[in-house]
């Protein structure tokens, strides 16, 4: 019945249209903010054109004409919208018309006609429609043109090994004296070898006019290879003197202090504000929390968080935990696997920092039928890691099993402060994720010798103005490996050497110009090696991740001794009369709360029985909070002063 259908359209069209025309299905443009869709009945061909409902979109048609001169392109459309809705017309860069009103056919089963009038080319013209209003286009079903279209040739290209065949313009209708680019892309464990058939070459890129049918074979040869010795220093950005900081060092001859429970982390954390001294943690085994649980420091520096390697594990594991880092300098964080943290809590936020290097750390989270969207937040966000943080350093770490994995930049709205985003990402691995491996604002990152395998949305997503540099990076089975323009903003996309197998090829990036390559030239003030792309897939899987290094200090070591309960937050109450506290308590027991004034002033007072865990309290006062207050918690064993202040 559908076959059917499409006949007598395309019969009705013969009989309206000259005998000389040719009539080109819209789905065969390349697109951008548009999609093919076949929900509304009525069109010919596979299917028609939904424009996005903003500016911007359009459909770039490539037509053939056998001889220059003024054609008439009639355009098939459906517009189900009550108003017009007017696109720019262009012919090979040149504008026909600034807003051409496609007007309202009732609905979007019922398709119209509107024509126009321009001069061709001989040869290979660009037919270009571009939505101007905030609506988007019509749905567009095809393009009738007159004249006599030029005659068209095929390429039947085929592999002989591990490879594959990158073809420009990627296009199954090619015509005569068109410019053919074909590029050979050797896969894992190959090497290109030359072109024969009817053209013949050592060179990996094959240009031509194509002026008859053409019949080539790429030939690939499989080479050994070797595993390099991994380079475990650090590299990047986070080695880059600046702000009184010569290199990333961490808490490098300071304290070494030794974590094993939830609440002394949490007492560890809150002394950590505002503390500028050199101090190396060290987490032993495993902590988990039983509700989300935020570790934050903040105003500080030199500080080095490490996962103990003499754990039976070989690493520290933080499960339900988040690691919340800001406004803090010279920070190391390695060896810990941190996972499972529920939403709206990410694994590891760097905020507002600078030389920073996170190595060898694991992040992922559950998936599963009954795990959503939102179940959880990102792994990693530089925002996590945001708000400007620079001299940033990822390496060798393992990011899997989430659909949002690390964002790099704030917001859309950050720019001014996220422009001085100054990233390095290498030698990670991304496994069976959805999107942001990683997606970046603003800023800029060198991404090399990466691996990605299993992407089910994007890969990279370079976004809001942001520069990032690819450099041998591995991605398989990636849906969209790369893309400039997915987001709000065109990004700057400079891309070498990477290699693409399983499900994806090259052709799958969206990478569009301007890609500012020349901007490199003075970005990267630091010294580093590529590995050769082969291998960067073995490498990665075998030394990526926790357990795969050495933690050793030989400085002495200091236990945190556990405290009966620490308070992990002070907050005012909706009323603003009275305080929250969030405490977590290491045993059932009475606590007495009491609130004084900064003169000394009881203002509030009240005994609590604590369950073992985190849990809310709430002390009510008589006014509305405004002002400095002190606050006293006593237990049996352990007291807590402090001072607050809300205004």
């Amino acid at each position: 019945m559908k076959l059917l259908q499409h006949l007598l359209i395309l019969a009705s069209l013969f009989l309206a249209f000259s005998s000389k025309a040719t009539i080109y299905e819209a789905e065969k443009a390349a697109l951008y903010k548009a999609v093919t869709e076949a929900k509304n009945i009525g069109y010919s061909g596979d299917s028609y054109i939904n424009f996005d409902n903003e500016s911007g979109g359009f459909a770039n048609l490539k037509v053939g004409m056998a001889a220059a001169g003024q054609q008439k392109i009639t355009i098939r459309f459906a517009n189900g919208n009550s108003s017009p809705r007017p696109m720019k017309i262009e012919l090979n860069d040149v504008v026909i018309t600034e807003s051409l009103d496609f007007e309202t056919t009732g609905n979007w089963t019922s398709w119209d006609t509107l024509s126009i009038n321009s001069s061709f080319n001989a040869g290979v013209n660009y037919l270009k429609c571009t939505s101007v209003g905030s609506e988007g286009g019509p749905n567009i079903d095809l393009f009738d043109i007159t004249g006599e279209q030029a005659q068209t040739f095929s390429l039947n290209l085929s592999i002989d090994g591990n490879g594959q065949i990158l073809q420009l313009p990627d296009n199954d209708l090619l015509f005569e004296g068109e410019e053919i680019s074909l590029i050979a892309k050797a896969d894992f464990n190959s090497i290109f070898k030359n072109w024969t058939g009817d053209c013949t070459s050592e060179s990996d890129t094959l240009n031509f006019i194509l002026n008859e049918n053409k019949t080539l074979v790429a030939h690939f040869l499989e080479i050994e290879l070797n595993l390099p010795e991994p380079e475990f220093s650090i590299i990047g950005y986070a080695t880059v003197s600046s702000e009184g900081v010569e290199t990333t060092t961490g808490g490098k001859n300071g304290k070494v202090t030794v974590i094993e429970s939830l609440a002394q982390l949490i007492a560890w954390g809150a002394r950590r504000e505002d503390n500028y001294t050199a101090e190396t943690v060290i987490i032993k085994g495993k902590i988990e929390a039983e509700t989300s649980t935020v570790i934050t420091i903040k105003r500080g520096k030199d500080i080095s968080f490490l996962g103990d390697s003499q754990s039976s594990s070989g690493f520290a594991e933080l499960q339900n935990i988040s690691l919340n880092i800001r406004d803090y300098s010279n920070v190391i964080v390695r060896n810990l696997k941190i996972h499972e943290v529920f939403y709206p809590n990410d694994d590891l936020t760097i905020d507002e920092c600078h030389h920073v290097w996170i190595d060898h750390c694991e992040f992922h989270r559950k998936v599963g039928p009954e795990i959503g969207y939102d179940t959880y937040d990102g792994l990693l966000d530089i925002n996590d890691i945001k708000k400007g943080s620079h001299n940033v350093t990822v390496s060798w770490c393992y990011f899997h099993d989430l659909m949002k994995t690390v964002l790099v930049g704030h917001s859309d709205n950050n720019g001014e402060q996220d422009q001085n985003l100054q990233v390095t990402f290498h030698h990670n691995w991304f496994a069976n994720t959805d999107g942001r491996n990683p997606s970046l604002r603003f800023g800029q990152m060198h991404y090399f010798n990466n691996y990605l395998e299993n992407i089910t949305d994007y890969g990279f997503a370079v976004r809001n103005g942001a520069h990032a540099k690819f450099e041998n990076c591995y991605f398989e089975s990636v849906n969209l490996p790369i893309t400039t323009d997915k987001f709000k903003g065109h990004g700057f996309a400079c891309v070498s050497g990477c290699i693409y197998s399983g499900s994806c090829t090259e052709t799958d990036n969206e990478i569009s110009n301007p890609t500012d390559c020349d901007f490199w030239n003075d970005q990267l003030p630091y010294d580093f090696l590529l590995e050769n792309t082969n291998t960067v897939n073995l490498s990665v899987k075998a030394y990526s991740g926790v357990g795969k290094i050495e933690i050793v200090t030989s400085a002495p070591k200091y236990f945190l001794q556990e405290e009966d309960f620490n308070v992990v937050n002070i907050s005012l109450n909706q009323n603003r009369n009275g305080f929250n506290f969030t405490l977590f308590s290491n045993k059932t027991q009475q606590l007495q709360f009491a609130l004084y004034s900064i003169d000394g002033k009881l203002i509030a007072r009240s005994e609590v029985l604590l369950e073992v865990g985190q849990q809310e309290v709430q002390l009510e006062t008589q006014n509305r909070i405004n002002g400095i207050y002190l606050v006293k918690i006593a237990g049996s064993n352990t007291v807590y002063s402090g001072k607050t202040a809300f205004y």
